[in-house]
Protein backbone atom coordinates (compact mmCIF):
# COMPACT_ATOMS: atom_id res chain seq x y z
CA UNK A 1 0.00 0.00 0.00
CA UNK A 2 1.31 3.38 -0.97
CA UNK A 3 0.99 5.10 2.46
CA UNK A 4 0.93 8.50 1.10
CA UNK A 5 -2.46 7.99 -0.10
CA UNK A 6 -3.15 7.72 3.48
CA UNK A 7 -5.01 11.02 4.30
CA UNK A 8 -8.09 12.45 5.94
CA UNK A 9 -9.58 12.66 2.18
CA UNK A 10 -9.22 8.91 1.80
CA UNK A 11 -10.44 7.41 4.87
CA UNK A 12 -13.84 6.89 5.60
CA UNK A 13 -15.67 5.55 9.04
CA UNK A 14 -17.04 1.79 8.36
CA UNK A 15 -18.76 -0.33 10.83
CA UNK A 16 -16.74 -2.12 13.40
CA UNK A 17 -18.39 -5.31 12.32
CA UNK A 18 -17.21 -4.99 8.91
CA UNK A 19 -13.79 -5.64 10.09
CA UNK A 20 -12.87 -9.43 10.87
CA UNK A 21 -11.33 -9.44 14.38
CA UNK A 22 -8.84 -12.62 12.35
CA UNK A 23 -7.80 -9.53 9.98
CA UNK A 24 -6.18 -7.55 12.37
CA UNK A 25 -3.60 -7.11 14.93
CA UNK A 26 -3.00 -4.94 17.59
CA UNK A 27 0.52 -2.40 16.11
CA UNK A 28 0.26 0.93 18.36
CA UNK A 29 -1.41 2.80 21.20
CA UNK A 30 -2.30 6.25 20.31
CA UNK A 31 -2.73 8.69 22.77
CA UNK A 32 -6.07 11.04 21.68
CA UNK A 33 -9.01 11.94 23.52
CA UNK A 34 -12.22 10.22 22.94
CA UNK A 35 -13.73 13.84 22.80
CA UNK A 36 -11.55 14.90 19.77
CA UNK A 37 -12.00 11.71 17.41
CA UNK A 38 -15.86 12.29 17.96
CA UNK A 39 -15.98 15.77 16.88
CA UNK A 40 -13.61 15.39 13.78
CA UNK A 41 -15.01 11.84 12.98
CA UNK A 42 -18.25 11.30 14.76
CA UNK A 43 -19.80 9.21 17.74
CA UNK A 44 -18.27 6.02 17.92
CA UNK A 45 -19.74 2.26 17.72
CA UNK A 46 -19.71 0.45 21.28
CA UNK A 47 -18.47 -2.98 20.48
CA UNK A 48 -18.12 -6.54 22.75
CA UNK A 49 -15.85 -8.87 22.90
CA UNK A 50 -15.28 -12.31 25.68
CA UNK A 51 -12.95 -9.76 27.53
CA UNK A 52 -14.90 -5.92 27.52
CA UNK A 53 -17.25 -3.88 25.93
CA UNK A 54 -15.44 -1.05 23.70
CA UNK A 55 -15.27 2.35 22.42
CA UNK A 56 -14.75 1.73 18.73
CA UNK A 57 -13.50 3.97 15.53
CA UNK A 58 -13.59 1.61 12.45
CA UNK A 59 -12.23 3.21 9.41
CA UNK A 60 -10.73 1.92 5.58
CA UNK A 61 -9.05 3.59 3.40
CA UNK A 62 -9.63 3.64 -0.75
CA UNK A 63 -6.90 0.36 -1.21
CA UNK A 64 -9.20 -1.50 1.14
CA UNK A 65 -6.91 -1.89 4.19
CA UNK A 66 -8.46 -1.15 7.42
CA UNK A 67 -7.73 -0.26 10.68
CA UNK A 68 -9.79 0.04 14.26
CA UNK A 69 -9.19 2.42 17.69
CA UNK A 70 -10.93 0.72 20.49
CA UNK A 71 -10.69 2.24 24.53
CA UNK A 72 -12.42 -0.01 26.88
CA UNK A 73 -15.59 1.74 28.14
CA UNK A 74 -15.34 0.10 32.02
CA UNK A 75 -11.83 0.52 32.48
CA UNK A 76 -10.48 3.42 30.15
CA UNK A 77 -6.58 4.13 29.77
CA UNK A 78 -5.14 6.79 28.23
CA UNK A 79 -5.05 6.47 24.92
CA UNK A 80 -6.48 4.15 22.43
CA UNK A 81 -5.67 0.54 21.02
CA UNK A 82 -4.93 1.17 16.74
CA UNK A 83 -5.10 -2.38 15.37
CA UNK A 84 -4.92 -2.66 11.33
CA UNK A 85 -4.61 -4.94 8.74
CA UNK A 86 -2.07 -7.12 7.26
CA UNK A 87 -1.20 -3.83 4.90
CA UNK A 88 -0.76 -1.80 8.05
CA UNK A 89 1.14 -3.43 10.32
CA UNK A 90 4.66 -1.35 10.09
CA UNK A 91 5.72 1.48 12.56
CA UNK A 92 5.21 3.65 9.25
CA UNK A 93 1.88 3.05 8.63
CA UNK A 94 1.30 3.59 12.51
CA UNK A 95 2.65 7.03 11.97
CA UNK A 96 0.22 7.88 8.59
CA UNK A 97 -2.73 6.78 10.50
CA UNK A 98 -2.24 8.69 13.38
CA UNK A 99 -1.70 11.55 10.98
CA UNK A 100 -4.50 11.15 8.94
CA UNK A 101 -7.22 11.35 11.44
CA UNK A 102 -6.17 14.89 11.38
CA UNK A 103 -6.28 15.44 14.73
CA UNK A 104 -4.32 17.99 17.06
CA UNK A 105 -1.83 16.76 19.38
CA UNK A 106 -2.81 12.89 18.88
CA UNK A 107 0.77 10.83 18.95
CA UNK A 108 1.98 6.92 19.22
CA UNK A 109 3.01 6.11 22.95
CA UNK A 110 3.55 2.62 22.32
CA UNK A 111 4.38 0.15 19.76
CA UNK A 112 4.01 -3.51 19.16
CA UNK A 113 7.59 -4.91 18.91
CA UNK A 114 6.81 -7.60 16.38
CA UNK A 115 5.73 -4.46 13.69
CA UNK A 116 9.47 -3.17 14.35
CA UNK A 117 11.14 -6.40 13.10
Amino acid sequence: MDLRKLEPAGLKRTREQDVSPRDIRWLVQVDVERSALEERWGAPEIAHDDFAEWFCFAFSSAEGEAFILLLQVDHPVAGFVLSVTKGLFSPEAAERIVQALDIPGARITRTNAEATL
